[in-house]
């Protein structure tokens, strides 16, 4: 009987790494671990330019919570994503999980390598791959690699001249994913990028707040403290990106937004809403 693909874990970035009540996002990722016999974590720490720092940080969180054994492999540069004896190091485990870091890094180097290929194999034999911000928009087909913000200090809207889009790993298809969403402003950035791929469904993910994806990738359920922002682009009926606006403001009418919370679920198939999980819900 063939196996379902692996759940994924998209993560928005500063997830909660101290907390023992707590740390619902991360003791997620640790249960694959826990559970089965023999099995451990492997964090890729190739989108971080301080891959000893977020070792260590995740080493102690993960212990934390039980994983007796949590395994590093850092890629800093496409010859290393060549070499057998990195893709042996996948071998056995349970949860593969990308940091953040820069997601350019992730397809960059990895693109196209046997590494990359052992990842999409063994998630399609049922292991579980997490990402936390540039790991999350990386797990997309269409990756936003840049963009307006609440970098922009004049108070007018940022212009989306500056926003940037690149291939991404694919993991997770017909979706776009950004992370820090409220903390950094991107509302408008993702607007942007909805309306410039309409067929894809923006995800915005607040800090310390994740998707689940299970059910070969047909919905998700949030976990976490923050908010969660699906923008359905298909209803667009009209939209001035193909328009200089001298403001640089994008309008967009017709636009559908839905503001998901823990426990809520979500049906990427479905594009709409699903009915809440009970507290305690596995």
């Amino acid at each position: 009987m063939k196996r379902q693909p692996g759940d994924l874990l998209i993560i928005g970035g500063s997830e909660d790494k101290e907390s023992d009540e707590e740390q619902a996002i991360l003791r997620q990722a640790a249960k694959k671990a826990i559970s089965e016999d023999g099995g451990h974590i492997v964090l890729l720490t190739v989108a971080t330019m301080e891959p000893e720092q977020t070792a260590e940080t995740y080493r102690r969180a993960f212990g934390r919570l039980g994983v007796r054994r949590m395994e590093v492999l850092d890629i800093r540069n496409r010859e290393q994503a060549y070499d057998p004896a990195n893709v042996e190091k996948l071998s056995g485990a349970s949860v593969l999980f990308f940091s953040g870091g820069d997601q350019l890094r992730i397809t960059s180097q990895m693109g196209g390598s046997p590494l990359l290929e052992r990842i999409f194999a063994l998630h399609q034999e049922g292991v579980a791959i997490v990402g936390t911000s540039a790991g999350a928009a990386a797990m997309s087909g269409t990756m936003l690699i840049g963009g307006p913000g609440s970098a922009t200090t004049n108070g007018s809207n940022p212009c989306l001249s500056s926003l940037a889009m690149a291939p991404g790993l694919g993991l997770l298809k017909g979706v776009i994913v950004d992370s820090h969403f409220s903390e950094r402003g991107r509302f408008a950035r993702l607007m942007g990028a909805v309306a410039q791929n309409p067929h894809n469904l923006g995800i915005g993910l607040d800090e310390d707040t994740a998707v689940l994806v299970r059910n070969n990738d047909e919905e998700f359920t949030v976990l976490g403290s923050g908010g969660v922002y699906v923008i359905d682009g298909l209803g667009i009926r009209f939209t001035s990106l193909s328009d200089m606006h001298t403001q640089g403001i994008l309008t967009v009418h017709d636009a559908r937004v839905h503001v998901l919370a823990r426990n809520d679920r979500f049906s990427l198939k479905g594009r709409r809403p699903l009915p809440p999980l009970s507290p305690g819900t596995p």
